[in-house]
C-alpha cells in the first residue's frame, strides 16, 4: 500500500482507534485472519485511506489487492457495521439501466453487499427478483417494483424519499430510464407516484 506514511497524526489515532475496537477483548492469536484483514480495512475506512463508497476497482487499486478481495473486505467490514442499511445510502449504490411500464425493471449494482440487501428488502414486500444472467445485474416486474415502493422503502422517511427523487430525476434528465406516460399513476402508492413522474420521458 502506497503513502500510507503519509497519513496525518489525527488519520493515524482514528486507524488504532478503529483497529482496536474492532480487536479488543479478543485473546490474543485467537481472531482469524479474515476478522484481522476486515479489521484492518475498518482502520483504513476511518483513517480516510480508503472509502466504502468508491468503486470496488477503485478500492482494489489503492490497495494493491484483486477486485475480488476487495468485494470480499467490503461484505465483511459492512456486516459488521452497527446500524441497518439505510435506504438512502442503498440507492446510491443502485444504478437504473431500464424500467418500462408492462416489462422489466432492470438495475445495475457493483456492490455484493448493497445488493444483496436492496433484494432482500424487495423480497420481504414480494417482489422476487432474478440475478442470473449477470452477478451486477438485478431484474424485477418494473409494475410490481414501482408498486412496492411505498411498503419497501416508505418507512425510511423523507430523507430517502428525496434522494429517490433526486436519483431518479438525474437518471431521467441522462436519458438512462424511460417510463411510459400510460402508466396508471393512481394505482402506485405516494412514493411511487413521485418516482413514476420523475421518470416521465416528455
Amino acid at each position: 500500500m502506497k503513502d500510507l506514511e503519509a497519513l496525518d497524526a489525527s488519520a493515524k489515532v482514528a486507524f488504532a482507534d478503529a483497529l482496536l475496537g474492532r480487536l479488543a477483548g479478543a485473546p490474543f492469536g485467537s481472531v482469524p485472519k479474515r476478522e484481522v484483514d476486515v479489521a484492518v480495512f475498518a482502520g483504513l475506512v476511518a483513517a480516510g485511506y480508503v472509502s466504502d463508497a468508491d468503486p470496488v476497482f477503485v478500492t482494489a487499486k489503492r490497495l494493491g489487492i484483486t477486485p475480488a478481495r476487495a468485494k470480499s473486505l467490503l461484505y465483511g467490514y459492512r456486516m459488521t457495521q452497527d446500524n441497518e442499511p439505510g435506504f438512502a445510502r442503498m440507492l446510491a449504490a443502485v444504478r437504473i439501466v431500464s424500467l418500462t411500464r408492462g416489462g422489466e425493471a432492470v438495475f445495475n449494482v457493483e456492490d455484493a453487499y448493497w445488493r444483496d440487501a436492496f433484494v432482500a428488502r424487495l423480497k420481504e414486500v414480494g417482489v422476487f427478483t432474478d440475478g442470473s444472467h449477470n452477478a451486477e445485474r438485478v431484474v424485477a416486474d418494473a409494475d410490481q417494483f414501482m408498486a412496492a415502493f411505498d411498503d419497501a422503502f416508505g418507512r425510511d422517511g423523507d430523507d430517502a424519499r428525496a434522494r429517490l427523487q433526486e436519483m431518479l430525476a438525474d437518471d431521467a434528465r441522462a436519458g438512462r430510464v424511460a417510463f411510459g406516460r400510460a402508466v396508471a399513476l393512481k394505482t402506485l402508492g405516494e412514493l411511487a407516484k413521485k418516482a413514476a413522474e420523475a421518470l416521465l420521458v416528455p
